[in-house]
């Protein structure tokens, strides 16, 4: 583990995790997130920014570009934030940096979030972006779908909505600790409870409270997990040792293998729930170098 990250895992405890005991105030989170991504700087030269306005005519939200000069493939990048919080802005960096070790062209997504607009808004916009993609000529097979946390339970939703709707599907999906489980029955919810840096258990149940009914903790479209998992595109899936939503991703990992997805897992010790968004960490720039390895050897085809 970095210097740089054993730094980071103290903040976050102090300053996300023990800030984070109690009700959850979203107003505070968003405001929160949206401070600290106001310092980023912006993406670098070699990378254009294009934000897209929402087209309510098309049924899409709003989203943004970022690109390399010449993109070989495309990303549809789902940002994470529990389905409440966090956004373009502060998924920015990550999405540069994808792009460029990638060679490719990000499209990142500000789909409707909770506790306004509860499921399946999110997947709505998910899919309705997909298609938008398909109807603009983009080859299914030169697109990887990309999320973290709970982007990356929506970008698994995208695939299962996808399959259902009779729609292509893109050659690969890049997730990280995704959120698979809204029910948060993962034996990590407890286990892993004391060594986790930012999340108090009672917080994750109380988030997909906002944005799911109890009847539909197990929908397949909000808990990913719960899915016919036959038939989707190779997918590659970090997750971190120390982090409570760690079953999610093992529990996803097995499912997927037993119904024939090919399925790399990378598993890291003592680093933070979806390490690879903090740019500012050299575990983060390497395993996003990773990722983008990944993004364009599926699309070689």
């Amino acid at each position: 583990m970095s210097f740089q990250s054993f730094v980071a895992n103290l903040i976050l405890r102090w300053q996300f995790k023990k800030a984070g005991k109690g009700p959850i105030d979203v107003k505070f989170a968003r405001n929160k997130v949206n401070k600290l991504a106001d310092r980023y700087p912006p993406p670098p030269k070699d990378v254009k920014h294009t934000p897209v306005p929402a087209n309510p005519a098309k049924g899409l939200c709003a989203a943004e570009w970022l690109s390399v000069a010449n993109p070989q493939r495309t990303v549809l990048y789902f940002h994470g934030g529990g389905y409440f919080f966090c956004g373009l802005t502060t998924h920015r960096p990550t999405c540069a940096y994808l792009a460029r070790s990638g060679q490719a062209r990000v499209l990142s997504v500000d789909y409707r979030m909770a506790p306004e607009n509860r499921f399946p808004a999110a997947v709505e916009d998910a899919v309705a972006w997909w298609k938008e993609l398909l109807a603009q000529g983009t080859r299914p097979e030169q697109v990887v779908f990309a999320g973290d946390s709970a982007g990356g339970g929506l970008a698994l939703a995208c695939l299962l909505a996808a399959k259902a709707q009779g729609l292509p599907l893109p050659a690969g999906a890049l997730l990280y600790s995704p959120w698979t489980d809204l029910s948060c029955s993962g034996e990590t919810m407890r286990t892993l409870a004391d060594v986790d840096v930012m999340f108090n258990p009672e917080a994750l149940p109380e988030a997909a409270s906002f944005y799911v009914t109890p009847q539909d903790l197990k929908n397949p479209l909000a808990s990913p997990l719960f899915g016919d998992l036959t038939g989707l595109p190779e997918m590659l899936v970090m997750a971190s040792n120390h982090e409570i939503l760690l079953s999610d991703s093992i529990r996803l990992v097995d499912k997927a293998r037993q119904q024939g997805v090919k399925i790399e897992f990378i598993r890291r010790d003592k680093l933070p729930h979806v390490w690879p968004t903090m740019v500012m960490l050299p575990e983060a720039r390497r395993d996003l170098k990773l990722s983008g390895e990944f993004v364009a050897r599926v699309t070689r085809g």
